[in-house]
């Protein structure tokens, strides 16, 4: 099998297990959110936002360099990334246990504290996961990573409702989440083909952390884009004295959050693992690389259309129906969320064509500008804005950020931002009629209306993509033509880096 058939079959792959794992993750946040109220739902959003904190900002990427290194195969290699690993898995796991208290007294929730403690399983157990299934992907195995990931996920989905019965309160969300890491542990040693070991050779670890800290700072710029919203809400009545927002807003904005990013993400990522080989193809030929990087941004456009339409019409009464009436409140921003994360899939064209030129600087400053939106969230905490405001400021940065990367990738790289134009002004069209439509009042008049305008205005869009990005009316197939090699550079085979 040629090697850029094994990397469309690795991406799909890929793909099966992000779709899988994101679907399961979303089912279990829904039975959560059912069984527990907005304000107990906020308290188990912290929990989330307190690991990601730690575990972002101490991660050196050890299993990344595994698959990157001409020599992350040596027995050595592997041992030294384990204890790395396990090293960082036990700093977090203390670090998370003596500020348990002191957490929980900032989010004002300090009957909460023992919960706090037992968070600390979570990086203990995840930091003896064995890194054989990493390694594995140097030969395009994935099958381990699936295994270990859809089943850890899936079992945790079916623990969720009897647990739900018998747990009624924020905990039920801790438990769930020290059980997913548990059983992904489990299931990472019974897949691996190598023994668990552990060794300390300097000259690995030196290595690691010299690869580590770019991606270790945009972990932390990763974290305050996904969390830091949620955080500010949640310990916003600590910090601002003037600030109304309360832990059942901060659950009201989480599952408006989590059901704006499941389709966005999940294109997003399935994206970017396709799209860099298919570009890295032909680096070498910048005729070749602007003609699919033009294919790239229609078909990208056409699915950020798609997605981010509903999610304005018809996000409101998709809040309800899915986690019922008590997060009504989310109908006044979710609109905004959605039209965020339609430009983070925009983003993933640029991003993605610089990976595919050796630039992995690209994400890294976009993702600068994008924390801009912070000072916007802080103003609204402040001054007790209403929770759009939060959602405008993310959108804001948002749009900052996907403007800093196609500009760099120009100056860089020598690709016009004229091959966006088209694409992206459809993707901004639609967005622009669903938000008058809603504006419009369509949707007091009920979901039913709202659902039949929602697929006219989709029809309609899609009608119009076709007519203005004529990448789509080709042949698709043809972008597979005279693929010609894979670059093996190191720098292009990072695929793991999140955009």
């Amino acid at each position: 099998m040629s090697i850029h058939r094994r990397v469309f079959r690795g991406g799909l792959t890929l793909g099966f297990n992000q779709g899988f794992t994101q679907a399961c993750s979303f089912v279990r946040n829904v039975i959560v959110a059912r069984i527990l109220s907005p304000a107990d739902f906020g308290i188990a959003a912290i929990f989330a936002v307190t690991f990601s904190l730690l575990d972002m900002m101490s991660n050196l990427s050890a299993d990344k360099l595994l698959v990157q290194a001409a020599d992350g195969n040596e027995p050595g290699f592997q041992k030294s990334a384990q204890a790395v690993q396990a090293t960082r898995g036990l700093i977090n796991a203390v670090i998370i246990f003596v500020l348990g208290g002191p957490i929980a007294r900032l989010f004002g929730v300090p009957q909460a504290a023992w919960a706090f403690h037992f968070l600390a399983l979570l990086p203990l157990l995840r930091g003896f996961t064995h890194l054989d299934l990493s390694r594995l992907q140097r030969e395009m195995k994935f099958g381990p990573q699936v295994i270990s990931d859809t089943g850890s996920a899936f079992l945790v989905t079916l623990a969720a409702i009897p647990l739900g019965f018998w747990i009624r309160d924020y905990s039920l969300m801790l438990w769930l989440l020290i059980i997913q890491s548990a059983v992904g542990l489990v299931l990472s040693h019974l897949v691996a083909e190598r023994r668990c070991e552990m060794a300390w050779e300097r000259k690995y670890v030196k290595r690691m952390v010299a690869f580590g800290w770019p991606l270790l700072i945009n972990g932390v710029l990763m974290y305050i884009i996904f969390e830091g919203d949620r955080f500010i809400i949640g310990a916003s009545h600590r910090l601002f004295a003037h600030s109304s927002y309360t832990l059942a807003d901060l659950g009201v904005y989480s599952v408006a959050f989590a059901l704006a990013m499941a389709p966005t993400v999940l294109v997003a990522n399935i994206s970017t693992q396709l799209l860099l080989p298919l570009l890295s193809q032909v680096q070498n030929s910048m005729r070749q690389f602007r003609r699919r990087y033009a294919v790239c941004a229609g078909l990208i456009s056409f699915l950020a259309t798609m997605i981010s339409i509903p999610l304005i019409t018809l996000g409101g009464w998709a809040v309800i129906l899915v986690y019922g009436s008590k997060y009504a409140g989310a109908a006044t921003f979710i609109g905004w969320l959605g039209a965020m994360w339609a430009l983070r899939i925009l983003r993933v064209v640029p991003t993605v064509a610089a990976m595919a030129l050796a630039d992995t600087h690209n994400s890294m400053i976009s993702n600068v500008a994008r924390t801009a939106a912070l000072a916007g969230v802080l103003y609204a905490s402040a001054t007790g804005k209403p929770l759009v405001w939060i959602a405008l400021s993310g959108f804001a940065g948002e749009l900052l950020a996907l403007a800093m990367s196609v500009w760099r990738l120009q100056r860089e790289h020598g690709l016009a931002a004229d091959a966006l134009v088209a694409p992206f002004s459809v993707t901004f069209a639609g967005m622009s009629l669903a938000g008058v439509t809603i504006a419009g009042g369509l949707n007091t008049h009920g979901w039913l209306p709202a659902t039949l305008a929602t697929l006219g205005l989709m029809l309609v869009m899609g009608v119009i993509s076709l007519i203005a990005l004529p990448e789509l009316r080709g042949n698709l197939r043809s972008l597979l033509d005279r693929p010609g090699q894979i670059s093996k550079s190191p720098e292009v085979l990072v695929t793991g880096n999140e955009v």
